[in-house]
């Protein structure tokens, strides 16, 4: 379990120690990556109103035969056990969004890394749905102490948005421990979250999404000491 969590870590850059595997939890179907934090979303959690029909069944889990069912295989999983029913989300493509029941509990997956994406709007499915942006310092928000600072002008949530949306795909990089990085989070119209790393050395959100040096002046611009 912990060598392909690792992997996943080390590929987003975040911390390597013991806590690393607590991070990320992944699912793989049709060759695209989907990962959640295992600390929840900001955003409201999904209902069973929220599921469209069902996409697939976990065929195998690491946790459960991390020999057979290595990270990136079609259709496994990290926790989830094998036989979970994964369902497409109301709205949203399943190239982007997933959603696993698991007992009685929701559990929502978002693309990290699709081979067949081009631009950012091909891995994040946002144009059209973005209410709010917020953005903090540092490692994901268990890692931190600081509270997110919102993005006030719709302008610059437009600006941030069209960027993300429109930056060439590449392959995701990986990071190390100590790069300067945000953790960016789109708040939805439907009330749920993407939130995603932004590493301001590579200019890329995470996912391998290129953004222009004016992402970061933007978010920098919110993040600067205010002096009263």
């Amino acid at each position: 379990m912990r060598a392909a969590l690792l992997l996943l870590a080390l590929a987003l850059g975040f911390a390597t120690g013991a806590d690393a595997t607590t991070l990320l939890d992944y699912i793989t179907f049709d060759g695209i990556d989907y990962i959640r934090w295992t600390t929840d979303e900001p955003g409201r959690p999904l209902t069973r109103d929220d599921l469209g029909p069902e996409f697939a069944i976990v065929e195998c889990s690491f946790s459960e035969d991390n020999r057979r069912c290595s990270y990136g295989l079609d259709a496994a999983a990290a926790f989830l056990p094998s036989g979970t029913r994964v369902y497409a989300v109301q709205g949203y493509p399943t190239n982007f969004r997933l959603a696993a029941i698991w007992k009685d509990r929701i559990f929502l997956y978002q693309a990290w890394r699709n081979p067949r994406a081009k631009v950012g709007a091909d891995l994040y499915d946002v144009v059209g749905k973005v209410r709010a942006i917020d953005v903090q310092r540092g490692e994901p928000p268990q890692a931190v102490a600081t509270k997110p600072t919102a993005i006030t002008s719709p302008h610059d949530v437009a600006a941030l948005v069209e960027m993300i949306v429109t930056g060439a795909v590449r392959a995701p990089q990986v990071h190390a421990v100590a790069e300067p990085r945000y953790l960016v989070t789109l708040w939805l119209a439907d009330g749920t979250t993407l939130g995603r790393v932004y590493f301001r050395e590579t200019n890329e959100l995470m996912g391998g999404v290129a953004v222009p040096a004016d992402f970061a002046r933007i978010l920098e611009r919110y993040l600067r000491p205010r002096s009263d």
